[in-house]
């Protein structure tokens, strides 16, 4: 054994003096003297070797952190693969430059390149000791890095471990290749470049690169103004920047940097009253101690707004100006410095999140959480953007005080797949009915409530057998049949039972202004009916709502035979924040739709503006329609609205809608000043823990909400803290009254419609400028077929007034005789009082009604007296509505 350790030892010893005698050779006959004197064939090879070694130094360019910026240029991120930020030579101090000079090649200014003495003492002592000695100029440890940074980026493992070799021929070899590419850098560049190139590529620990970036780090200062005790620290780090990492061992820091100053002192580069007031500076993070820790923020983790930061990052890597692929997109975001300006107010954005923080606390006992965002009409500028919850990428057990989702945008940015909107989309609802000619000042006329329980069960059914269940399960609503829409956008039932809140507001006849202001359900089924829930989705996705998984609205899989389903109008849909206030600034613009902007310009590291792809803004309604339904939802925030608790300070004009779900797990207000748009979300997030309990007369951030959680009861106000907050310093701006048709319609002349069916006499009054409301009677004329109007055929009136189609049952009066079980004894109620200045057609009723002859005038017959329907006792709000009753339960 010992005899074959002693052969190894000496083979060992033989590759070693020939490869000194290589480097020998090279360095006394080609190195730095001319090939022509060269003598001896071990010089010739040696040199002839050298000659064959490649000499340009072809490097990619560095990689280096990008900017996520605010608003305001504050800093936002910097993703990074390499937390790097690249430097000017004005833009790095001198002492800078003299330490590291100092530390690593004192004699860097006086050689080519290649320290002769230097290498030749390093290779001596390392063939003949046990200890390793480096011989590298600081131009060659410049190549070193930039060969090992060239072949990480190139993800080549094998070639970077070549280019960091310490041992054996691989050692010898690389220093020859070194000394080579450094003889020619050396050639091609200034000393004052090479040592700039060899600042910004040097690694200094802690995850940092480059002296910007170290500087930034450890002193919170640009490496233009480092002092000497810093510029040394940073010099000594590069050693062994694990050993002598300033926050992991401050101690070892210390020491090694007393040794830069040292050297800085006997090189004559700092006086000694310099030297002793940098050694009596403390390595730590201690009060007076040098080191000023910034959190790096290379990834949005760090970052004073990580939820918008993530959207960000997540729009990025959508434009092709970054790229052909995704990852593509992401290489250059995290390598090639590029620097993106968003429009994020960060001030706003950090007052908006203590606002949501107040309304729904962290640890609250509903598991309530809250997101909002604000955009600029016109532009679709997202200014602010934030939520109650903290950002982390561990989820807290409730995944509502803590967790990485962004609950303000789609699923395709990190969403969590939106939330019911409830009765938000009842703004869509007016925009259609004006655009079909319905003006501000009209009068609906909505049919009687009819008894139902939960279930969509219609008591009074008449082909039906169903028992009255208990009192306090008995609720008023209106009772809506497949034929009252439109082909393909119909319900997917019999019937559907439409329920207000608080079972309230089931009057005969109400004003547009009125269902606007308080979101009466039942009205806004019936002008859906009348205007065609189609077009009020095609609406809808012209303003850009749509659901948070980017589909259209109104699709309900659950029933083949229907395209549509008319509880669209109603909110039973889901939606973000952000796609909602993006939407509702639509109104504000007065019909103009801008997709959501986050960022403004990108720019490269140099200074190259990218091509980002901006949607543009695109007019979707006609001002004066965007106009009328300003005007309604401007009575949501009154005294007399739903949103009474968002009234703006100075009276701002504003408007908007409230908007609840069934069991008001998602309550919202979403609203709009000229100047600005803004929907708030609080509820139960999606995949959170949700509350096992009723939403009902809950305290709340020291706030006590009686009744039902409704969208005006919280979120209402908390939009109000938000806009009142982002008005600040604006002007109290108002929109132009709408024209004289939009606010009080035209004069029409009904046109024949007796004979059709629904439909057909829906649309024939929709190409008149007409709506009509339907009235089932009994009659054994085929079903569907509308009998007469109200006022009759050929009638002038204004398109402010409803016009009634009275349609056939398809069942003649005697052979209508199914009974009904039944009711319990409840109070009489008042009948229907008119809307003042308005004149109510009386509503025959279907028992008596007689069978007219399809005619164009039916002949006048005495109405009949229609008796009050017994009022029963208001109902609590069920825990949860199912299939087929009115989805969103709104308070609106």
């Amino acid at each position: 054994m010992r005899s074959a350790l002693t052969v190894a030892r000496v083979t060992s010893l033989l590759g070693v003096f020939l490869a000194v005698s290589v480097l020998m050779g090279i360095i006394g006959a080609g190195l730095l003297a001319p090939v022509v004197g060269a003598t001896g064939l071990a010089a010739r090879e040696s040199v002839g070797m050298f000659e064959e070694l490649p000499g340009d130094l072809e490097q990619n360019p560095l990689a280096q952190q990008s900017r996520i910026l605010a608003a305001d240029g504050t800093v936002l991120a910097t993703p990074a693969d390499r937390n790097r930020i690249i430097a000017e030579s004005d833009e790095i101090s001198q002492h800078m430059k003299d330490a590291q000079v100092a530390i690593e090649d004192e004699r860097f200014f006086q050689h080519g390149g290649a320290d002769v003495e230097a290498l030749a003492r390093a290779v001596v002592q390392n063939t003949t000791t046990d200890s390793l000695q480096g011989g590298s100029t600081l131009t060659q440890q410049y190549i070193k890095q930039a060969l090992t940074e060239q072949a990480l980026s190139e993800g080549d493992t094998e070639a970077a471990a070549d280019a960091q070799a310490r041992t054996g021929m691989e050692a010898y070899v690389r220093k020859l290749r070194e000394l080579k590419y450094a003889i020619t850098l050396e050639e091609r560049l200034t000393k004052d470049e090479i040592l700039v190139g060899y600042l910004n590529l040097a690694f200094y620990g802690d995850n940092v690169y480059g002296v910007e970036a170290a500087a930034r780090h450890y002193f919170d200062v640009d490496a233009k103004d480092l002092n000497i005790s810093q510029s040394a620290l940073l010099a000594g780090v590069v050693r062994s920047p694990t050993a002598t990492n300033p926050v992991a061992n401050p101690e070892a820091a210390q020491a090694r940097r007393d040794v830069v100053l040292d050297k800085m002192l006997n090189l004559g580069m700092i006086t000694q009253e310099e030297h002793d007031e940098a050694v009596a500076q403390v390595v730590g993070t201690g009060e007076g101690e040098m080191l000023q820790i910034t959190d790096s923020q290379r990834s949005c983790l760090r970052s004073r707004n990580p939820y918008f930061c993530d959207y960000v990052e997540a729009w990025l890597l959508e434009q092709p100006a970054l790229g052909k692929t995704r990852d593509e997109r992401l290489e250059n975001l995290t390598t090639n410095g590029l620097t993106v300006e968003t429009t994020l107010d960060l001030e706003l954005s950090a007052d908006m999140k203590d606002i949501l923080q107040d309304a729904t606390p962290q640890g609250n006992d509903y598991n309530l959480g809250s997101a909002a965002t604000v955009v600029e009409p016109g532009t679709g500028k997202i200014l602010a953007f934030n939520q109650s919850s903290s950002y982390s990428f561990e989820d807290s057990r409730d995944k509502v005080d803590e967790t990485s989702v962004n609950w303000n945008v789609d699923n395709a940015y990190g969403g969590p797949g939106g939330m019911a909107i409830g009765s938000i989309a009842k703004a869509y609802t007016l925009v259609e009915a004006m655009e079909k000619g319905v003006p501000v000042e009209a009068t609906l006329n909505v049919r009687a409530p009819q008894d139902s329980t939960y279930g969509n069960v219609w008591l009074e059914d008449p082909q039906g057998s169903a028992t009255y269940p208990p009192a306090d399960e008995v609720f008023p609503a209106g009772i809506f049949f497949r034929d009252d829409f439109e082909s393909g956008c119909t319900i997917g039932e019999d019937h559907w039972a439409v329920r207000n809140a608080n079972d309230e507001n089931h009057e005969r006849s109400i004003a547009l202004r009125k269902a606007a202001a308080l979101s009466v359900n039942t009205a806004f089924a019936t002008l859906a009916s009348q205007v065609g829930t189609c077009d009020i989705a095609d609406t809808m996705t012209e303003m850009g709502l749509h659901a948070a998984n980017g589909q259209a609205y109104g699709l309900d899989p659950g029933n083949a035979e229907t395209t549509l389903a008319p509880s669209l109008v109603l909110g039973a849909d889901t939606a973000s924040p952000l796609t909602v206030a993006t939407s509702y600034a639509t109104f504000a613009s007065g019909g103009v739709y801008c997709p959501p902007v986050p960022v403004t310009k990108v720019t490269d590291a140099n200074g190259e503006e990218l091509p980002l792809e901006l949607d543009e803004c695109e007019r979707v309604i006609d001002e004066d329609v965007a106009l009328g339904a300003v005007e309604l939802l401007e009575g949501v925030v009154t005294i007399e609205g739903s949103g009474y608790q968002a009234i703006l300070d100075d009276n701002r004009p504003a408007g908007g809608k409230t908007g609840t779900n069934n069991d008001s797990t998602a309550t919202w207000f979403a609203g709009f000043t000229p100047q600005l748009a803004t929907a708030v979300f609080i509820g139960n997030i999606p995949g959170g823990a949700g509350y096992d309990g009723e939403l009902r007369d809950i305290t709340i951030g020291g706030r006590y909400i009686e009744g039902p959680l409704f969208g005006s009861s919280l979120a209402g106000p908390t939009w109000k803290r938000i806009m009142d907050r982002a008005s600040e310093g604006m002007d109290v701006e108002d929109w132009d009254d709408p024209p004289a048709d939009i606010l009080n319609g035209k004069r029409i002349t009904i046109p024949s419609v007796v004979g059709m069916s629904v439909g057909e006499a829906q649309e024939r009054l929709e190409d008149a400028g007409l709506t009509g409301s339907v009235v089932r009677v009994a009659s054994g004329q085929a079903e569907g077929t509308v009998l007469y109007t109200t006022p009759g055929v050929g009638s002038s009136v204004q398109t402010s007034s409803p016009v009634t189609l009275h349609v056939s049952t398809g069942v003649a009066p005697a052979a209508r005789a199914a009974p009904v079980q039944p009711r319990q004894p409840q109070p009489p109620a008042q009948p229907a009082q008119p809307a003042p200045g308005d004149e109510a057609e009386p509503e025959p009723t279907e028992e008596a009604e007689p069978e007219p002859e399809p005619s164009e005038e039916p002949e006048p017959e005495p109405e009949p007296t229609q008796e009050p329907d017994p009022e029963p006792e208001p109902a609590p709000a069920p825990p949860e509505d199912p299939p087929g009753t009115d989805p969103p339960g709104d308070d609106d």
